[in-house]
């Protein structure tokens, strides 16, 4: 957002949409981005229709940063923009047509919250469609959501319809469980529609499958497929004809979507409350049913704290599941050694955790559970009430997911089947894994895998808290399986013979043949790489830097070259305190600061205060911040407020950022409004995007990233203004 490529790009696509007839074509400037400046836009192109009516077709510009080409993410869905407007500047139309090119999506949906903040004619915008990455290699998905609303059932149904009946297409996908969670969160991730859903306008988007390599170096046109751009160029074309001589309604919706093959299922809002209610009042009923089952044996010695054993076998059993992943990384070298096998290493994990299975069962002897299936069952279905509950009161879509294990566990128990109970746990486990391993979780998985944290202490910690954290998951449906397997009479899948020595060394043989399997697998390849951070900190005034090298993986066969000497990097460590063997000052940038004046009024002093930032070249980001033990005020020129990259604000700390690529002089004036004695720090960073040390990183299937940050500190206070004082 906001760099001189951004620009070039916008520039080439008005351009473009001048050549293709747009009668107007032109750059909307963003200069103000959620209080960081910046020298971004939207790139407009405006086909005139016989009607004020208007129809917007967007895709955004930049991509997550410098090194990142944006291929895919979003250079295909602008490619499908400007190619639209190329073909519908061919015809007649009842609706005006706006083509849009929006700047800064990846830095929070800039470019099109401006817009709809901004643009005069935004009432007669009647449709928004949005194409936010058109790779063809796998399934297209539909996003009609944001937050707690979603596009009407009229715009979602007729993108089905044109895509299966009239394109014969194949792949179009909705992620009912990604998008629940998205909704829950309160719409954390989308594209530039939700904008314009959030303004009550009908909206979708349509994003390519995100088990891509988007937001890395790796986003280029070697790993793109083209046979997308036609797929959603087609399937946007017809969306247009379709809706150009009006839509249904203007209104929004709340369902939840769930997709049947190729057939769109939508549940409105009273039907989940519905299903919620007699879920939960049914489970009230089972637990009922099911106490007065129960059949006590008089004599019976009565076996405590059952509950808490099943905590701690719970607990035992994901201890080896992600034990595995921990073992296999300190063997391998690779700390993500999971990166490019994520079936393998699921797989290991189940092996892991049946040896903790095995250990379990042999625990029991020692410390038995309760032979009563009540203890258990009241106990899983009181854990779901209480999970289903919790989750309506945040989104009764959310709670669907839940409340479907309650109904399938409540079965479990009512029924007098073996078998069928089994079936039913199974079930119940299987809608709550559906959720947990939620279809864009590849994604996640792999913004893990830049995690860079350093001490062991961390790393353990890190393993911990996914420990925890599926041990908490998976406690009501273990304490459903003790429940049924008590109250079915039968050694339901084999457990009693399963704790065998025999068993035990044939999960260890599986473990050790999977394990030499992923050994000779490649952990990164030319699609995923590792990454390295090389950081420079230099202050303004000192005769050397610090340089850091930052590894998400280890940095143990990396080839430093450093001033024409190479070396490789020995130790298997992902930080490193690089000692530079010459000077390393960076003359890239000089400050001047002034006090412009100072008056008091009353008890608080207003200070007027200039800082004249040079750089030798553009910098990629600069960053302003002003810190005191006191609250204080502070107006600028400069926008300042909640940074996206820079934290959160508060009455005793103001930042003023630039975000990215500014001029190479910039001013900054400030005017504080401070008590008498008041001591403020004032630090000055600028970062630029290479390295002024003459030092390079090379390694293969990774990706190295060089910043140079110079700062500047300096602390000053009304008395020292006035006194012409400072340090």
């Amino acid at each position: 957002m906001g760099s001189p490529a951004e620009r070039l790009a916008m520039q080439y696509a008005v351009d473009k949409f001048r050549e293709f007839g747009c009668q107007e074509a032109y750059i909307m400037p963003m200069m103000v981005a959620e209080a960081v400046n910046t020298n971004s836009g939207i790139a407009v192109g405006v086909l005139k229709g016989r009607t004020d009516r208007i129809i917007i077709v967007g895709g955004h510009m930049d991509s997550a940063g410098p090194e990142i080409p944006g291929a895919n993410d979003d250079g295909s869905g602008v490619a499908c923009v400007i190619e639209l407007a190329r073909i519908l500047s061919k015809r007649q139309h009842e609706s005006t047509i706006i083509f849009c090119c929006w700047g800064g999506e990846e830095s929070g949906l800039q470019g099109s919250k401006y817009f709809v903040d901004h643009f005069d004619k935004i009432d007669s915008v009647a449709l928004m469609l949005q194409i936010d990455m058109a790779d063809g290699s796998s399934f297209l998905g539909i996003d009609p959501d944001y937050a707690d609303v979603s596009a009407p059932r009229w715009l979602t149904k007729a993108a089905y319809e044109i895509f299966y009946d009239e394109l014969h297409s194949s792949g179009l996908e909705y992620s009912t469980a990604s998008a629940t969670l998205n909704a829950a969160s309160g719409g954390a991730t989308g594209s530039d529609h939700n904008a314009f859903l959030a303004k009550g306008i009908p909206a979708i988007d349509f994003t390519s499958d995100v088990d891509y390599p988007i937001h890395t170096p790796q986003d280029h046109l070697e790993n793109f497929q083209p046979s997308g751009l036609r797929r959603t160029g087609d399937l946007i074309l017809k969306l247009v004809e379709r809706f150009d001589v009006g839509v249904p309604s203007r209104t929004l919706e709340r369902y939840m979507l769930v997709q049947l093959g190729t057939t769109p299922v939508f549940l409105s809002y009273w039907i989940l409350w519905t299903f919620i209610c007699v879920v939960l009042v049914l489970a009230v009923v089972v637990i009922v049913v099911v106490r007065r089952r129960r059949v006590l044996v008089e004599g019976r010695e009565r076996v405590r704290w059952s509950a808490i054993k099943i905590v701690l076998f719970t607990l035992i059993i994901q201890t080896f599941i992600w034990m595995s992943e921990a073992i296999f990384g300190l063997v391998s070298g690779y700390r993500f050694p999971w990166a490019n096998n994520f079936t393998g290493f699921a797989l290991l994990g189940i092996l892991s955790g049946m040896i903790g299975l095995w250990l379990v069962l042999k625990l029991i002897r020692r410390l038995p559970l309760s032979s009563d299936a009540f203890v258990f069952g009241w106990r899983s279905l009181v854990a779901l009430i209480m999970i289903t509950s919790a989750t309506a009161i945040r989104n009764p879509e959310l709670a669907v997911f839940p409340g479907l294990a309650t109904l399938f566990m409540s079965f479990a128990f009512l029924s007098q089947s073996a078998g069928l109970r089994v079936t039913c746990w199974m079930l119940s486990c299987l809608v709550t894994v559906r959720l947990v391993f939620f279809e864009e979780l590849g994604l996640i998985q792999r913004l893990i895998t830049e995690n860079r944290i350093h001490a062991i202490g961390g790393l353990s910690a890190y393993e911990a808290a996914f420990v925890v954290l599926y041990t908490l998951i998976s406690i009501p449906f273990v304490l459903g399986f003790a429940g049924i397997y008590r109250g079915a009479g039968l050694d339901l899948f084999w457990l009693k013979k399963f704790r065998s020595t025999r068993a035990l060394f044939v999960v260890i043989g599986l473990i050790i043949s999977l394990s030499t399997y992923l050994m000779l697998q490649p952990v990164y390849d030319a699609k995923w790489y590792n990454n390295i951070i090389v950081e420079q900190r230099h202050v303004l005034g000192s005769d050397s830097s610090k340089i850091e090298l930052k590894a998400s993986e280890n940095l143990k066969g990396t080839r430093i070259s450093e001033g024409g000497s190479e070396t490789i990097f020995a130790e298997r460590t992902n930080y490193h305190d690089f000692m530079a063997n010459q000077p390393a000052i960076v003359r890239w940038t000089s400050l001047e600061r002034t006090v412009d004046s100072v008056e008091i009024v009353k008890d608080t002093v207003m200070l007027r205060h200039s800082i004249r930032i040079h750089s030798s070249f553009r910098p990629y980001m600069v960053a302003v911040s002003y810190r005191s033990a006191l609250p204080f005020t502070v107006q600028s020129s400069w926008s300042h407020g909640e940074s996206f990259r820079l934290g959160k604000e508060s009455d005793s700390l103001k930042i003023f950022s630039w975000y990215c690529f500014p001029d190479t002089d910039l001013v900054v004036p400030v005017t504080f409004g401070l008590s008498k004695g008041q001591k403020v720090i004032e630090k000055v960073e600028v970062t630029y995007d290479s390295l002024a040390y003459d030092l390079r990183l090379e390694r293969e299937f990774t990706n190295v990233q060089y910043r140079t940050v110079v700062a500047a500190v300096d602390t000053f206070s009304p008395g020292m203004a006035m006194s012409g004082g400072g340090q």
